[in-house]
């Protein structure tokens, strides 16, 4: 057996089916359960070697086994005898999202990416801006709990059994609900996604558990500096509902009983969680195949009416002002931003917005990447390069279906010069009111963002949520080279126009650290009447 091992090596021969056969008999190729000698190993990959790919080349290469083995065609040129597999041509189109609209007013929007996984998504035109108790919190932390169908046990083993993903989100106009899985499994994680947001039960128990859950998110708030300025911001900068803090305010929730605390969260299921008010977006799947389902699972949606809608939310002013906290750790954090008015109803506005904010750009003092992380950006160029006390400087943006704050946040350490900083942060959204930047700089700034859109609209994910927010504030989905025209149309007196009337809203400062009162009023106040 071992000489016919070498003679087959020495040879190079390629063996046909019948011959493995014979070779299997003879022990030079092992049968199951058998194992083979090394050498004879080496034989039994390179009987089973096809020669159909193409043929070996005579000229230079040396190959282990004896001859040559080596394909001497450019890999720019079609190998020899081989046909070539026909390509699947491509579609001219891009992707559509159809929409359907049932009759209780639950919108069903889907887009077919032909992918073997799929993204589906809830999406509620509810949050914070609905109510003060801190609502919104613990229905985000009771996402996929017990409901009239089944218990957190078996949701939790289904959603292991379907290998899927469920996640869920809580904001200040919107909740999301999220499964993530294998496309073959679409009815059962809609079934899933559907039961848990539509039926849940809010035992006392549970809410209990989550009550605690979310009293510890608002106990570790003061050791985060970022969140709490997020909501002091909110607070500086709104009146009425967009003020409503998001972490749920301890002395409020912590004073009710479980019972009434689960009747509160049912009432609000009950007349928000409505028909207009939903939309059921889904990455991956036809639309055809999507509706049937979903019809079915979301006939029971009541319909949502008018006067209630109305009552339910509290409407938003945008006030301006100033908020200061005591420090909170060995850095000083600042936000200074102006009122974006429309805010997403703002279709201009809000594209010109996101040229802006590519502009503004910025950053950490620190960063592990290298190029292309945003160092030609105006606030890394004139902000983070001049001033080495200055740890973080970026834009900020926070924007609402109807309104938005738009400007620009820094952290710096203790010893920097407050002042100075609000003073040059100023200058730099003053100098882009006034146009004083480079055609470069808005081309760098349109490229950007037209590549960080594209970049997230590779992900499933993202994709549905885009979906979702879309139809549920627009009723409809922009198509994505629409909106790229539209970034590319952008001018520099378009961008100008957009920051100059932003600065002329009252400005809204919120900081954490050793700020003076006077700050608001003797620097920012002198720069923005």
């Amino acid at each position: 057996e071992p000489t016919m091992v070498a003679q087959a090596l020495t040879k190079s021969v390629v063996m046909t089916g019948g011959a493995v056969a014979a070779a299997v008999g003879k022990g030079i190729v092992g049968g199951a359960g058998r194992a083979l000698p090394p050498l004879a190993y080496v034989a039994g990959a390179r009987l089973f070697a096809s020669d159909a790919v193409a043929p070996s080349s005579t000229g230079g290469g040396f190959s282990l086994f004896g001859g040559s083995t080596r394909i001497s065609v450019p890999l720019t040129q079609a190998l020899p005898d081989v046909s070539a597999v026909a390509a699947v041509p491509a579609s001219s189109d891009p992707l559509a999202t159809e929409i359907t609209t049932m009759s209780n007013g639950v919108k069903i929007a889907t887009e077919a990416t032909h992918s073997t996984t799929a993204s589906i998504g809830l999406y509620v035109e509810c949050g914070s801006v609905n109510e003060r108790s801190g609502l919104t919190h613990m229905l985000d932390k009771l996402a996929f709990t017990t409901t009239s169908n089944r218990s957190t046990f078996r949701i939790t083993r289904e959603v292991e059994g379907l290998g899927a993903t469920v996640a869920s989100g809580a904001g200040r106009e919107q909740m999301i609900y999220a499964i993530d899985g294998v496309r073959t499994t679409i009815p059962e994680m809609m079934e899933v996604l559907v039961d848990s947001v539509v039926n849940p039960v809010f035992n006392t128990w549970e809410v209990d558990e989550k009550r605690r859950a979310v009293l510890k998110d608002a106990s570790e708030l003061k050791d985060n500096a970022q969140a709490m300025l997020e909501e002091a911001v909110h607070i500086a900068g709104f009146s009425g509902g967009l003020s409503n803090p998001l972490v749920a305010p301890p002395q409020t929730l912590g004073n009710m009983e479980n019972e009434e605390l689960a009747e509160l969260l049912r009432a609000y299921v009950q007349y928000n969680y409505t028909g207009s008010n939903m939309v059921l977006a889904v990455s991956g799947a036809e639309h055809g195949e999507v509706v049937p389902i979903a019809e079915k699972l979301l006939a029971g949606v009541p319909e949502t009416p008018p006067q209630v809608a109305e009552l339910l939310r509290e409407p938003s002013k945008y006030s301006g002002g100033q908020v200061l906290l005591p420090p909170m750790d060995d850095m000083n954090h600042m936000v200074l931003a102006f009122e974006f008015e429309g805010g997403y109803k703002n279709l201009k506005g809000s594209t010109v917005m996101q040229v802006l904010l590519s502009m503004l750009g910025g950053g950490g003092s620190f960063s592990a990447g290298g190029p292309g992380k945003g160092m030609h950006s105006r606030l890394y160029a004139n902000i983070l390069n001049n001033y080495n006390w200055v740890a973080n400087c970026s834009y900020f943006s926070s924007v609402y279906n109807e309104t938005g704050l738009v400007g620009v946040s820094a952290s710096f350490f203790d010893g920097g010069d407050s002042s100075q900083l609000v003073d040059t942060l100023c200058g730099e959204l003053d100098a882009i009111a006034n146009g004083s930047f480079t055609d470069e700089e808005l081309s760098r700034a349109k490229a950007a963002t037209m590549s960080q859109v594209l970049y997230n609209l590779e992900s499933k994910g993202i994709i549905c949520e885009d979906i979702g927010r879309q139809v549920l504030l627009y009723g409809k989905r922009f198509p994505v080279g629409e909106y790229l025209a539209d970034l590319d149309k952008v001018t520099k007196k378009d961008l100008a126009d957009f920051v100059k009337k932003m600065v002329k809203s009252k400005p809204t400062f919120a900081a954490i650290g050793n700020f003076s009162d006077q700050l608001y009023g003797d620097v920012i106040g002198k720069r923005f009447n």
